[in-house]
């Protein structure tokens, strides 16, 4: 940051002298502080500071779930230009220390030629899968989070017992 600011009275110690540039706070891009005590004088507005912006760095959205489908089962669906929409709720249980099972329901979601394939699956099979969060309207102003699918796997449990 290239800047030369006048001297500036601290407004906590009173000192007047030319105060440090650091880095700014939510939508603010830099401030000024004192070079006496390091307390806050003033806001610096953009167009004073020479900053170059780094866009941050991209996030993932990747979930995998293993558990099962609900007692309601899947229910396939289509969309107005034909697409087929698989709509189901996942149940992910977790043991916790209290030794009891914690169920978790989950809206999930699968499109396209997958989603017909899912239409197959029967409640209470045992199921991977995998997708990412999004959002999809629930109502008027409201918003339902979901796991919208990639891939729907079913696992079928063998009966045999190792010795």
């Amino acid at each position: 940051m290239s800047l030369a600011l006048p001297p500036l009275p601290c407004p906590a110690c009173g000192v007047i002298e030319i105060p440090r540039i650091s880095a700014g706070s939510g939508p603010h891009v830099a401030k000024a502080v004192c070079s006496a005590c390091g307390r806050f004088v003033k806001w610096l507005p953009r167009a004073l500071v020479d900053v170059t912006e780094e866009h941050p760095m991209g996030g993932v959205n990747r979930v995998v779930l293993f558990g099962t489908i609900s007692k309601y089962g899947v229910e396939v669906r289509y969309a107005n230009n034909g697409t087929p929409w698989a709509s189901f709720t996942m149940i992910v249980t977790e043991i916790g220390q209290d030794g009891k099972d914690h169920p978790t329901l989950i809206p999930c979601e699968v499109w396209g030629k997958k989603a017909e394939a899912t239409g197959d699956l029967d409640a209470g099979q045992l199921c991977l899968f995998e997708g990412k969060l999004r959002k999809r309207p629930k109502g008027e102003g409201q918003w339902e989070l979901v796991v919208s699918g990639f891939e729907l796997t079913p696992i079928r449990a063998s009966a045999e017992v190792l010795p």
